[in-house]
């Protein structure tokens, strides 16, 4: 039987977080699923490693909590440095949040979700790259580019989590234009005293941006550079190189060694403006443009977003009734009101003034303390935030004596 004959309930392209999230949920909940990526696993990806609250959640759903936690850091405490004040807190998780996040790093992380996904009955093919589909009434009709030669794939649903590559989505049209999108600069370091806290710097040599370093268990360090666009007078690999040496960096890397090059990679942040469907196809995390605009984060977005589309296409095989729309309105009542404060929350954070007024209101006021933190590091609260003027008056309020 020619693989065009072959019939699968959903076709997954792309095994990143979102997708083996995905995969995983649609493959245990009945569905013939087929895992498809243009890259042999295990792979790395560069990324800040990250996983907030939110993405402990979906780690326990799928039941890899346990593996993370021997494999990477529990992280306890949370600390933001702006060139005036410094915020340090300890995480306490909003109801139904744990209060600890860990770092893993994505090398070992991909993996796991992916045998996850097999281990739930998934197919997966690796080196397969989808180029084109065909999209009709009763399915779709992947082409993939395969070391063999090109093959077609038929299936009833599909689930797009190819996160921010752009070449497929503008071949089939699904962008109009190039998405808003982030740049960074990721780097490994080994020999890091402090295992439990996140790290976060907005100083002179990462605004508009920030720098970060998060233990990633076992004296790793992952380091690194978000910017807002990258600086014209030098490489990223230079401006991570600017950070590394910054004081707030050196007093918490003291010795720590690099291990490898740096890696530059670019994020989408453009989930408010971008397609959420095409016909017969759903698209889940970055590709869908899931990243916090503040932080960078999404790796927690992409385990959320893969676990709804599989629910939504578990529902429409079911009933026969395919509503994207409904996939849309679910992904937008979860995330709008958190993408509008980040952006928001971005906008104070492009500039010496605006992020130091931001730590001085938080070392001030505990109750806002724990709104940013939540915000920055859980990514589940999206507080109001406070206007220029009223974060002013909290400064200088007198506070209450006991």
């Amino acid at each position: 039987m020619s693989n065009a004959a072959v019939t699968y309930d959903l076709a997954v392209i792309g095994a990143g977080p979102a997708g083996a999230a995905a995969a995983f949920h649609a493959a245990r909940a009945g569905l013939r699923v087929v895992l498809l990526d243009k890259s042999e696993f295990p792979r790395d990806k560069i990324c800040g490693d990250g996983l907030t609250a939110r993405a402990v959640l979906e780690l326990q759903k799928l039941g890899l909590e346990e593996e993370v936690q021997k494999r990477g850091a529990r992280i306890h405490q949370f600390q933001m440095t702006a060139p005036l004040g410094r915020v340090v807190a300890q995480l306490k998780g909003a109801p139904g949040f744990p209060d600890y996040a860990y770092v893993l790093p994505r090398l070992q992380l991909d993996m796991l979700l992916v045998e996850r996904a097999v281990a739930a009955g998934a197919e997966l093919r690796t080196q397969q790259e989808v180029t084109h589909w065909d999209a009709d009434d009763s399915g779709i009709t992947l082409k993939i580019k395969t070391s063999s030669g090109e093959q077609s794939l038929r299936a009833r649903l599909a689930i797009l989590a190819t996160g921010a590559h752009l070449a497929l989505a503008q071949r089939m049209r699904l962008l109009a234009r190039k998405p808003e999108m982030m740049v960074a600069s990721r780097q490994y370091l080994e020999g890091l005293d402090q295992q439990d806290t996140w790290h976060l710097h907005f100083g002179r040599s990462t605004l508009p941006g920030y720098g970060w370093i998060f233990p990633a268990g076992n004296g790793l360090a992952n380091v690194g550079i978000g910017l807002e666009h990258r600086r014209r007078d030098q490489s990223l690999s230079e401006d991570l190189a600017r950070y590394l040496s910054s004081k707030p960096a050196q007093v918490i890397l003291k010795g720590a060694k690099p291990i490898a090059p740096p890696k530059n990679f670019p994020l989408r942040w453009d989930f408010l403006q971008s397609p959420l469907s095409a016909p017969r196809m759903l698209i889940a995390g970055e590709a869908a443009g899931l990243v916090n605009p503040l932080t960078g984060e999404g790796i927690d977005y992409a385990l959320e977003s893969g676990h709804v589309a599989a629910t939504h296409a578990i529902r429409a095989l079911q009933t026969g009734v395919e509503d994207s729309a409904a996939y849309a309105a679910a992904l937008h009542a979860e995330y709008d009101k958190l993408f509008l404060f980040s952006q928001r929350l971005r906008d104070w954070c492009r500039t010496p003034w605006g992020v130091s007024t931001l730590a001085l209101g938080a070392m001030a006021r505990p109750d806002l303390k724990m709104r940013l933190v939540g915000s920055l590091l859980g990514g589940h609260t999206a507080p109001s935030l406070p206007t220029a003027k009223r974060l002013l008056k909290v400064l200088l309020r007198p506070q209450p004596t006991n």
